[in-house]
Order: structure tokens, then C-alpha cells, then sequence
């Protein structure tokens, strides 16, 4: 009986061990599900009402694009923040408490006035913020193996959730009484469910992580040069470059696409599904744009396709009015979800280490989302002037020309610093990924 309780032991955790790298992959795999698709609800689901919001307040254009640019300012400014808190607090947790912040300011944005909506968006915003930062971080760290397919799949659901959302609620607003605030809070609930998802895995990687530490002796970690590849600066700055000038595209269509075909006369539901259509359309390229760029050495002719792809869409926008409005944003579409998954896939082909990757990638938002912000500002000023949507259409799709030289110096071969073993990892880790 003595020698029978270890065997029996023994198998428990043989099985227990077998079943844990498949638990932790599922768990890994919907936490990113979750917080992908939460990433940009809050700001798809506003740009369908905006009339509806600027009648009930009685605002101008600006006052408008204050509401779609005061949130991608918080995305600038929130980025700067995420490394530090990443290194105190580690990356899971910080990105489950992004999720409850993102939660709470949706819910605001149910009580009526318009300061409270604007806080509302604001505190969502800066959820949002620091959550884009440690996107990439995540994919590093929990998928080393899998990065050109995971960041496709985070992009994907970061494009379409803000489809998603513009196509939705209008119909929820009819269903709850013509109500567009509590349309607007109940996004809410999709970033508490993504919360509980990421805080789930936070308590799962800490308790691995542990486990890990108490069964492998300390060993001292050999030491990196921090050596800098000549070019790194020009490099650093084409991919913040591409990240910021693809941002602002991204949020210029988000803010007025659908009221652009609203003011050509369509309706709020049919404005709402041909945005829903564009989101759609990008998860086509943003699943296989970062597969295939990281089996290219350079990127480069990546880059200029998916910028080729994107003017051709916003040329149809400008040219072709109600007739063409469909094909145009799925072109659109195609472009922007290329764009949107090069851009983050670079930060991580373009790093050594996933502490310079997190650096690039705070860097690269902090500086790209305030450039970005001033896309929708600056489309809602020109329409204000010019009563039309020509002149901002054509200043929209002039900055697709640096958004090309960007992509071609950020597409070079190379990394910012030392190289290391393995180009998708870490030589060592800094985190023992989940799942692979």
C-alpha cells in the first residue's frame, strides 16, 4: 500500500502536467480573443451615432472631433506610462486592470451630459492606451513561436471589433428605447468579460512562474552588450512614423467615414454596416500580412503594397460617392488592417530583446497616437471650412505618400540592438512563455 501512494502520485501528476501546457494555451488564446476585440468598441460604437450625440448637444465639428481625438490623445499620452508599470507590476496584471478601466469609462458614457461623456471616453481611452502598448508585449512573451500568427489574429479583432460596434449600435439604440447613451454603456460589458479573461491568465502566469522558480536553481543570467546598430535611430522613427501616420488614417475613418456617407444621404444603419464592411474586409490582411512578414527578410515591398492598397480605397471614397461606397471601404479595409498588423509585427522583428520591443513599442504609440490625433481634428476643421468633404478626403490621402517612406526604411533587414539566437525570442526569456 506504502509503495502504491507514490505511484499513484505520480501518474495524478504526470496527468496534471499534460494537461496544464494545453490549459494555459487556451487560456492564453482566449485572454488575447478578449482584449483584442475590446481595444476599440469604444471608439466604433460612438462614431455611428455622432449625429445623434451632436444633436442632442448642440456641437459643432470640432466639438465633435474633440470627442473622436480627446481618446487617441489619451492613446499617446497613456503609452509613455506602460513600461514603467509593466516592470513594477509585470505585464498580465497591468493589462487586466487596463480592462477595468476600459469597462468603467464605457459605463460612464450611459449617464447623460456632455462633460460626463467626454470624461467617460477620456478614462476609456487611457485603458485603451496602455493595453496597446503591451499588445505586442504579450504576443512576444506568451506566443515566441507564433508571432506572425498571433499578431494577426490581435489585429484582426482590433479591426473588426470597431466595425462591430459602429454596425450595432444603431440597432441597439431602437431596441432600448432610442436610447444612444445606454446603447454607448453597454460596451461596457464585452471589457468586463475581458478583464475577468486577462485576469484569469495574469493569476495562471504567476503561479507558473513560481512554480518555475522554485524548481530551477538560480543560474546568473549572462549579460548583453547593449550594442546599437548603425541606423537604429532612422529605423526607430519609420516605424513610429508608420505607426502614427496608419493610426491616424485608422481614427480619421473611424470619426467620419460614416458620417461622410451620412451627409451624402444614406442612413445610420447603412453608414454603420459599410464602415462594419471595411473592419471586415481588414481582417483579410491583418491575419496574413503579419504571416507573411515574417518569413521576408525585408519588408519593404510589404509595406508599399498594403499603402498602395489603402490610397486606391480612399481615392474611391473621394471619387465614386454613395454608388461606389461599398467597394471603396473594403479596399479601404484591406489596406488599413495590412498596415495596422505590419506595424506591430515590425516592433517585434525590429527587437533583440522583449524589454527593447516593449521600449519600441511605447516609444512608437506615444508618438504615433498624438500624431494620429490629429487626423480626425484636422478633418473636422478642413469640413467646418470648406462645407464638403473633398478638401479633407485629399489632405487624408496625401499622408499615405511619407506613411510609404516610412514602410520602405522600416521594412529594412535588421534589429535595433545586439542580436540574439533567435530573432522571435529571447535569448534568455524574459518571461517562460505560456504557450508556443
Amino acid at each position: 500500500m506504502s509503495r502504491s501512494t507514490p505511484a499513484s502520485t505520480k501518474a495524478t501528476a504526470s496527468t496534471d502536467a499534460s494537461m496544464a501546457p494545453w490549459r494555459a494555451g487556451v487560456l492564453a488564446v482566449t485572454a488575447v480573443i478578449a482584449l483584442g476585440v475590446s481595444l476599440r468598441l469604444l471608439f466604433g460604437s460612438a462614431s455611428s451615432v455622432i449625429s445623434e450625440i451632436r444633436d442632442s448637444y448642440g456641437l459643432g465639428s470640432v466639438e465633435v472631433a474633440l470627442l473622436t481625438t480627446g481618446p487617441v490623445v489619451c492613446l499617446g499620452l497613456g503609452a509613455s506610462v506602460a513600461p514603467r508599470l509593466a516592470r513594477r507590476f509585470s505585464a498580465l496584471p497591468v493589462a487586466a486592470g487596463c480592462m477595468a478601466v476600459l469597462a468603467l469609462g464605457s459605463a460612464l458614457r450611459a449617464i447623460p451630459g456632455w462633460p460626463i461623456l467626454l470624461v467617460g471616453t477620456v478614462i476609456g481611452g487611457l485603458g485603451i492606451a496602455v493595453a496597446n502598448v503591451l499588445g505586442p508585449v504579450l504576443i512576444r512573451l506568451l506566443f515566441p513561436h507564433r508571432i506572425g500568427a498571433m499578431t494577426g489574429l490581435l489585429t484582426a479583432l482590433i479591426c473588426v471589433s470597431a466595425g462591430i460596434a459602429s454596425g450595432i449600435t444603431p440597432p441597439v439604440t431602437r431596441a432600448v428605447g432610442d436610447s444612444w447613451r445606454i446603447a454607448l454603456g453597454l460596451w461596457a460589458i464585452p471589457a468586463a468579460i475581458a478583464f475577468v479573461a486577462v485576469a484569469l491568465l495574469a493569476g495562471s502566469h504567476g503561479r507558473g512562474l513560481r512554480r518555475a522558480r522554485e524548481m530551477t536553481p538560480a543560474v546568473p543570467l549572462p549579460s548583453v552588450p547593449a550594442a546599437i546598430r548603425p541606423g537604429a535611430a532612422r529605423m526607430r522613427w519609420a516605424i513610429t512614423g508608420f505607426m502614427g501616420i496608419q493610426s491616424l488614417l485608422a481614427y480619421a475613418t473611424v470619426a467620419w467615414l460614416p458620417t461622410i456617407y451620412r451627409d451624402r444621404g444614406l442612413s445610420a444603419d447603412e453608414a454603420g454596416l459599410i464602415f462594419a464592411a471595411l473592419s471586415v474586409a481588414s481582417i483579410v490582411t491583418a491575419l496574413g500580412v503579419p504571416v507573411l512578414a515574417t518569413r521576408l527578410r525585408s519588408q519593404r515591398l510589404l509595406a508599399l503594397a498594403v499603402v498602395a492598397t489603402a490610397t486606391l480605397g480612399l481615392l474611391g471614397v473621394l471619387g465614386t460617392g454613395t454608388w461606389g461606397a461599398w467597394p471603396s471601404a473594403i479596399v479601404v479595409g484591406f489596406g488599413q488592417g495590412g498596415a495596422l498588423s505590419l506595424a506591430l509585427v515590425l516592433m517585434n522583428l525590429r527587437s533583440a530583446t522583449a524589454a527593447e520591443a516593449t521600449a519600441l513599442s511605447a516609444a512608437a504609440q506615444t508618438v504615433g497616437y498624438l500624431l494620429a490625433a490629429t487626423g480626425p481634428l484636422a478633418m473636422g476643421v478642413l469640413h467646418s471650412a470648406t462645407d464638403g468633404w473633398s478638401v479633407p478626403l485629399i489632405a487624408l490621402t496625401a499622408t499615405m505618400v511619407p506613411l510609404a517612406i516610412c514602410g520602405v526604411v522600416a521594412g529594412h533587414p535588421g534589429t535595433l540592438g545586439a542580436p540574439t539566437a533567435d530573432r522571435h525570442g529571447d535569448s534568455p526569456p524574459a518571461r517562460p512563455p505560456i504557450h508556443s
